[in-house]
């Protein structure tokens, strides 16, 4: 990641559903993404009529460990 990218994430305080999906590389569809932030699990704010997430959330879950979820199936 270069330079410039890594100084505007520091300073960035929201992320559009566009931007995230682009940050997790498009592993989910946008619809996917938008039916998650329905049911609740991604949280958002509304600013105008754009949904937004907020940077420190996005960088919690990017950086978050990964599990095992097929534990105890």
């Amino acid at each position: 990641m270069d330079d410039k990218r890594l100084q505007g994430q520091k300073n960035k305080k929201f992320y559009t559903v566009k931007e995230f999906y682009a940050e997790i590389g498009g592993v989910v569809t946008k619809s996917q993404i938008y039916r998650l932030i329905k049911q609740g699990d991604i949280p958002t704010r509304k600013i105008g009529s754009k949904l937004v997430l907020s940077a420190e959330w996005v960088n919690d879950f990017l950086n978050a460990p990964f599990t095992d979820e097929r534990k105890g199936a």
